[in-house]
């Protein structure tokens, strides 16, 4: 745990890495594990829409010969209700696509603002934070 790149004496007498190396770590295991849960489930709930998708293509072709040989009401009402919830199966599975995307689209900006600075910390007397403040002004001036 000795700190090679800077020469940080309290670091080596206590065995302490230095706090970005740490950061760096967790934010790669919680990125990690929160993609691939994602993945994984997205994947999980594609492969069973298709499953049920084909499944369903099957049950069509054996309810629409059972409703045109029966030529019985029943026959046809079941045969329209197994097309609406074909239809709806398909609709859910694009919706899956649109979520997706989402949740990938929202876990990049939680990336990108980690490794953003949004405070400043500015060290030093007043006098010298308004020359600063007079040189940017005079600049941009």
């Amino acid at each position: 745990m000795i700190n090679d790149d800077k020469d940080d004496p309290i670091g080596k007498a206590l065995g302490l890495d230095p706090i970005e190396q740490k950061i760096d770590i967790l934010d790669k295991m919680l990125i990690e594990s929160h993609d691939d849960s994602a993945a994984k489930d997205f994947e999980t709930a594609r492969a069973n829409f298709h499953e049920m998708i084909e499944d369903g293509k099957e049950a069509m072709f054996k309810l629409a010969e059972i409703a045109s040989s029966s030529q019985h009401p029943r026959a046809f009402e079941v045969y329209a209700k197994l097309m609406d919830t074909m239809l709806n199966a398909n609709e859910r599975l694009l919706d899956l696509q649109e979520k997706i995307r989402e949740i990938k689209h929202a876990d990049s900006p939680i990336n990108e603002k980690a490794k953003n600075v949004t405070n400043n910390l500015f060290v030093g007397s007043t006098a010298e934070l308004q020359k600063m403040i007079k040189d940017i002004n005079s600049k941009d001036g």
